[in-house]
């Protein structure tokens, strides 16, 4: 990692590990930013994909609040002589302080993934909105953060429908486990899957074609932030492929695909 105080190389290794396993789309694109702040944006990556896997390795929402706590302890916290015992807290904590990140997010992220444990988390399209905009929206705009200190509102504007568009796809992606764990996340009616998704599915066309359309009027640095919504396209095409099946198999892309996607959109400027 780089652009980060000198420490232990192999809690650097922990950090790019828990990235890569916690969230691979982001974590290539994150290979992709300037030198200089790459290894922050691994750091964030690495705290979204933990508390992203909160929900899903516990049976007991319970259980998932302990773990949700430990992280809001850290956060509220900070920076302490003697660390957190925790590489990935470490590095995050070292993030939020070079780039002046709002601590307050962090903990709404938190409070998101809380709403998550529940059985029916979000009965409603406005709920899932809001969750959206809370976890994925945030989590794209900390990144153009790390990009863009002095970002405007065009860029969170921007955030919120990268967000938007990729949180609906990784939903579904997680749907089959959501399922096995007797929550259901998502807003969805019957027991024919395909066409209960349907909804989802033309939402994240519609808001990931406004991110198109939005980042052209964004500062070019914000790109590498941006960069996983150029997988929306293939893994919309890989869920409907699946059609009924949706609710039992958890639709992938290739990782030639993946990395190709990402790829070509940093070097064309465009997602």
């Amino acid at each position: 990692m780089t652009e980060r105080s000198a420490g232990d190389p192999s809690s650097e290794a922990v950090v790019r590990d828990t990235a890569r396993a916690g969230d691979l789309d982001r974590y290539l694109a994150a290979l992709l930013a300037p030198r200089r702040v790459r290894g922050d944006l691994i750091a964030l990556t690495a705290f979204l994909g933990e508390v992203a896997r909160i929900p899903e390795l516990v049976n007991e929402p319970m259980m998932g609040e302990i773990r949700l706590q430990w992280w809001r302890d850290v956060l509220e916290r900070g920076l302490t002589d003697g660390g957190t015992g925790s590489p990935v807290a470490d590095a995050l904590l070292e993030t939020i302080a070079r780039h002046n990140l709002p601590v307050d997010t962090f903990i709404g992220i938190l409070a998101a993934r809380s709403r998550e444990l529940a059985p029916d988390a979000f009965a409603t399209e406005e709920a899932l909105d809001g969750y959206l905009d809370d976890t994925d929206g945030a989590a794209f705009g900390l990144a153009a953060r790390i990009l863009v200190p002095d970002g405007d509102d065009g860029i969170a504007k921007l955030a919120s429908a990268a967000g938007q568009a990729f949180g609906r796809i990784r939903l579904l992606r997680a749907l089959p486990a959501s399922l096995a764990k007797g929550r259901s996340v998502l807003p969805l009616e019957g027991a024919d899957w395909a066409a209960a998704v349907r909804p989802i599915l033309d939402a994240a066309r519609v808001r990931v074609g406004e991110a198109r359309q939005r980042l052209p009027a964004a500062p070019a640095a914000v790109l590498p932030a941006m960069l996983p919504v150029a997988l929306v396209e293939p893994y919309l095409a890989a869920l409907q492929r699946l059609g009924p099946d949706i609710a039992r198999e958890k639709a992938d892309i290739s990782p030639l695909t993946r990395v190709w996607r990402l790829w070509r959109a940093s070097v064309r400027g465009r997602i």
